[in-house]
């Protein structure tokens, strides 16, 4: 491969990295959104919430920055440190004219008197000392990066994606991607609003079927009545992520059987019976978009496997 098709094919790389980070920035201010509409009038709740904002926000800039340094090769990462070493030095070196005058030895070297450390010397020994620790701090996060749980999750489902002879389709992460992803494949007039309707609905009207199975994620205890109220009138009125109670109350609803792949374990049946018309295929992401769930819609590579 010419130097140039290896320069375009790194550049493409970087570019869906930068638009795949980009994309999560927009999922992470759609969490952060959701997350103040939900404690707004709680001010032990709001306070929470705001650790919680600032915990996701260094996270997401740690990881980002992780991911852009695996990409590149770990020697360009080296000649990185050293060309930061040099300018370093290079800056060390002007200071340490002015920093000399307040600290010239006493004695010269050779008649018994140990020299004098300058400031500026002390100054280059640190930021050398630094950069060393960087360089280090650099190659453990690029050999960490390439095992961590998103990249094992990723390469799993495509895999699973190309045993199935299977597509992706990528979904916006705005807290409706559930929905979304739903609607992508049930049909021109299905829309998020209108799922988001009936499935408040049906989960709703049927409280006995649901409430063993929605717990409070706090204390992990059954809702009371008030709270699964409360938690009927989020799916309607914000845009709360969707889970499995959603997914089996539109799989009712829409008479349509949905299965949900994923990359630990058997793919996930909602609908069994529901076999008159095609499977909804959904792709569930544990860790890849580090703010939480994500679906994605599935369908077949061939238009003939419809």
């Amino acid at each position: 491969m010419s130097d140039e098709e290896t320069s375009r094919g790194q550049g493409d790389e970087e570019e869906a990295l930068m638009s795949r980070h980009r994309r999560e920035k927009k999922e992470l201010q759609a969490r952060i959104q959701q997350l103040k509409k939900t404690t707004n009038k709680d001010k032990k709740k709001k306070k929470e919430a705001l650790e919680e904002i600032n915990t996701l926000e260094k996270d997401l800039k740690h990881r980002h920055a992780q991911e852009l340094a695996a990409l590149k090769d770990p020697e360009d990462q080296v000649n990185g440190v050293s060309c930061d070493m040099a300018t370093v030095s290079l800056e060390a070196e002007e200071e340490e004219g002015q920093d000399d005058k307040e600290t010239e030895p006493t004695a010269q070297e050779g008649k018994g008197v140990e020299r004098k450390v300058s400031k500026a010397e002390k100054r280059r020994q640190k930021k050398a000392e630094a950069s060393r620790e960087r360089e280090a701090r650099i190659k453990e996060e690029v050999a960490n990066s390439r095992n961590c749980a998103r990249n094992v999750e990723a390469e799993k489902l495509k895999l699973l994606l190309r045993e199935r002879q299977l597509k992706m389709h990528e979904i916006d992460p705005d807290g409706n991607c559930m929905y979304a992803a739903i609607a992508h494949q049930a049909g021109t007039a299905t829309t998020v609003p209108g799922l988001r309707m009936q499935a408040e609905q049906f989960i709703r009207h049927n409280y006995t079927d649901f409430a063993p199975f929605i717990t409070d994620p706090k204390t992990g205890e059954m809702l009371t009545p008030q709270q699964f109220s409360e938690y009927c009138d989020l799916i309607i009125k914000t845009p709360a992520w969707g889970g499995q109670p959603e997914l089996r109350a539109l799989s009712q609803v829409l008479q349509r059987r949905i299965e949900v792949l994923q990359a630990e374990g058997s793919p996930i049946v909602f609908g069994e019976d529901c076999t008159q018309q095609k499977t909804i295929l959904l792709a569930y992401y544990r860790h890849y978009y580090g703010l939480g769930e994500h679906y994605n819609s599935v369908s077949p590579l061939y238009p003939a496997q419809a």
